[in-house]
């Protein structure tokens, strides 16, 4: 950018002005980020760096998260008024980790978020292995690996605006919420302690007023897509997997509420599993761990908005067919053998690959309407399956299903400086 080759922007890093470390044993923490109304105006491109934990000796980050699996909650907020947030950010994370071609994360995002993302075919055994991380958390904060992350991904606003001046929003601010329970999954090894570090917020401040005052002229109302969360239960089989659950079709039919009386564009379903302990094998993650997205056997979807459905006939049935909905709503996505499919037999093709079979099972669409009337039918088909009380049932077990879905919202800046944020109507 122009701004920075003649001294226009000086970038300025931020200790919180609130911190309350999370551990393995308060299991939470709580970073309060103040940015200083002093100065005239910042650019978006917020930038959170040291996000991650030291532990009690040397482990690996969640595979498909890295450090992020340590947010839950965020929030940009102008005093007590809340301008962006995203709630129940690992789930959705997750899936955004994923939703880029395989070599970005081979060479990219898997460096800047300390995951395990983006795969190679290995030569001596021609085999697909993942791009494992061997750089985790250690048992010094001066050693141990963080992540990078740039705020835009999670706040939609500071794409749609050109800078954040002062003079409008004059008490910034930004407010995460750390989980770190032990179930939470930070780390592969889920009985490695945890400590996480002091975060830094990394601006850019625009020191011109003539520029800013430019910038301040053309400022007058933006859009965006906010993600907004809302979820419903598939409940566990009657028979928990018994033989009486053999090609028994199990039916949900919910109404979602969240997202009425807003117009929504693209959706997205992330089916997780509800007992996280039957993603571990022994003290380990199975795979992406908790944060997956758990395929089903024989699952059909379909979607009612305002009494249509969005999906041909019946609705969507075919693995194929439903990551071919996905990618034609939100894009790429690094996907490998058994992604989607359950009781996929990739051993042989793929290093681990009955550890992430079928872990990645996404369900998106496009709806693009103004929502009065929101249905999601879905069923899958049960399959008697034995072993223990934490042994993974997918077909059988209870999922929390996690509904994202881009709600249109706007700001409008009026001449005396004050503005409103509200929900957009197209």
């Amino acid at each position: 950018m122009s701004f920075y080759s003649d001294s226009n922007v000086v970038t300025h890093y931020l200790d919180p002005k609130t911190y309350l470390q999370a551990t393995h044993l308060n299991q939470s923490g709580r970073i309060n980020f103040e940015l200083d109304g002093n100065q005239l105006a910042y650019l978006p491109n917020m930038r959170l760096l040291n996000v991650g934990v030291s532990s009690n000796g040397a482990h690996l980050y969640n595979k498909l998260l890295g450090g992020y699996s340590l947010i839950k909650n965020i929030r940009l907020m102008d005093g007590n008024a809340e301008l962006c947030a995203l709630n129940e950010q690992q789930l959705y994370r997750g899936f955004l980790n994923l939703n880029n071609p395989n070599a970005k994360n081979e060479t990219v995002k898997s460096i800047l978020s300390r995951s395990s993302l983006g795969s190679t075919i290995q030569g001596t055994t021609r085999t697909i292995a993942r791009i494992q991380a061997t750089d985790g958390a250690t048992a010094l904060e001066s050693t141990t690996a963080a992540s990078w992350l740039d705020l835009r991904e999670l706040f939609p606003m500071l794409n749609s605006v050109s800078h954040l001046p002062t003079a409008v929003f004059k008490n910034l601010n930004i407010q995460i919420e750390y989980h770190s329970a032990l179930d939470r999954q930070v780390l592969v090894d889920v009985t490695a302690h945890l400590n996480s570090l002091r975060p830094i917020l990394a601006v850019d401040v625009m020191t011109n007023p003539n520029i800013v005052n430019k910038l301040n002229q053309g400022l007058k109302s933006a859009r965006w897509l906010e993600i907004e969360h809302d979820r419903f239960i598939i409940p566990q089989s009657a028979n928990d997997g018994g033989a009486a659950d053999q090609n028994v079709v199990q039916e949900v039919n919910v109404k979602i509420n969240g997202f009425n009386a807003k117009h929504i564009e693209r959706v997205l379903i992330v089916k997780e599993i509800a007992n996280p302990l039957k993603e571990l094998n022994g003290n380990n993650q199975r795979g992406f761990g908790r944060y997956s997205s758990e395929a089903c056997f024989k699952q059909v979807v379909q979607a009612r908005v305002n009494g249509r459905n969005v999906f041909p006939r019946n609705g969507i049935s075919g693995n194929n067919e439903r990551s071919a909905y996905l990618i034609d709503a939100w894009g790429d996505f690094t996907a490998f053998p058994g992604f989607n499919q359950y009781g996929f037999a990739s051993a042989a093709i793929m290093v681990d690959g009955a550890d992430f079979r079928g872990q990645s099972d996404y369900i998106g669409m496009y709806i693009g309407e103004y929502i009065n009337d929101l249905q999601i039918n879905y069923s899958r088909t049960g399959l008697q399956q034995g072993g223990g009380a934490n042994a993974k049932r997918a077909t059988t077990d209870q999922l929390n299903a996690h509904v994202y879905a881009e709600v249109a919202k706007q700001i409008i800046i009026r001449p005396n400086g004050s503005y409103v944020i509200e929900y957009s109507q197209n």
